[in-house]
């Protein structure tokens, strides 16, 4: 809220000529009667955002993806996100450039939730359907790379913060999970404290998750942030991440439960111990120049991840 950009940020909000579509869209976040204007909803919201980013939910959306850029915009881009905040309720649309062509939402159709449902806080009412149709028409365009198209993508979308390094445990075109001892070691070597030379993590870094029910059966893939790695209070190591899908003390199964209280968590932080969290990775971003040793992680680590991947959502999967 201290960024310089934030109170003149706020205050074009007060008088912005909103949108008719997103006027109502706004009046139905509240009660009927309650005389409250679309812009005071607005301006409300933001501030609710700016001073809770890791409150951003997506709903019953699968638009994990747009909550985490606002929830990490709000965090260290707040001018950013009062740039597009009024681009998207004034002019019904907003433009990112990927790989050096403007891609506007106005002219896309589609998205991952082209009926978007409406329990959502102002903001994401107002960005989720832009920010939406982006990432999604993004992710279309490297789709025949090879490759996972994340790689490409988050830094695109959210920006300088995500680091351009990128590992993936499995072959996006065969489906098959590919050197997974050596992915497992890559994180250790890049995010635990006693084998990455004590780099600590700067920005939220954006990573793919598995997601498994109370059985460990897998459910689907899911986007959460890591906000930091540290040791609790017990003295475990843990990776803290925001889960922007509302429900952040699920059970994954195999006894994996991620807590909310007690463990050191701020708020609105999810966290696990540090090989569990592993075991339900499946991309992650990294700096290639800031590394410890690959081959420091001993093989006993390694095996227990990967008995826990493999019992788990890598049944779904064909390893090599």
């Amino acid at each position: 809220m201290s960024h310089s950009p934030v109170a003149p940020g706020l205050r074009r909000l007060v008088e912005l000529d909103i949108r008719p579509d997103v006027r109502n869209a706004l009046y139905s976040t509240t009660n009927t009667g309650e005389g409250v204007t679309a812009n005071s909803i607005l301006v409300a919201g933001t501030i609710q955002v700016l001073g809770q980013p890791l409150g951003v939910g997506q709903g019953f959306n699968p638009t994990c993806q747009a909550a985490r850029g606002i929830s990490l915009w709000a965090q260290h881009a707040p001018g950013f996100l009062l740039e597009i905040i009024p681009r998207a309720a004034r002019d019904g649309d907003l433009d990112f450039t990927f790989e050096g062509t403007p891609i506007h939402s106005k002219e896309l159709k589609g998205g991952l939730a082209p009926d978007l449902d409406k329990e959502l806080d102002p903001v994401s009412l107002v960005l989720v359907p832009h920010l939406d149709k982006i990432y999604s028409e993004m992710m279309t365009r490297v789709a025949l790379r090879g490759e996972d198209g994340h790689r490409w993508v988050n830094p695109a979308f959210y920006g300088n913060w995500v680091q351009k390094g990128f590992s993936s445990v499995f072959d996006p075109i065969t489906g098959y999970v590919l050197d997974y001892n050596g992915f497992v070691k890559l994180f250790y070597a890049t995010h635990h404290t006693e084998y990455n030379d004590d780099y600590e993590l700067i920005y939220p870094n954006p990573v793919g998750i598995f997601i498994t029910n109370v059985h460990g059966k897998l459910l689907g893939l899911h986007a959460v942030s890591i906000t930091r790695i540290a040791k609790d209070p017990s003295g475990e190591e843990r990776i803290y991440f925001y889960n922007p899908n509302n429900d952040g003390s699920q059970n994954w199964g195999q006894n994996i439960e991620p807590s909310v209280i007690g463990n050191g968590e701020m708020e609105g932080e999810s966290s696990l111990p540090f090989h569990e969290f592993v075991s339900r990775l499946y991309a992650f971003h990294y700096n290639p120049y800031e590394q410890g040793d690959a081959y420091a992680v001993e093989n006993s680590i390694v095996d227990g991840i990967r008995q826990l991947a493999q019992e788990s959502w890598g049944k779904d999967y064909t390893w090599v």
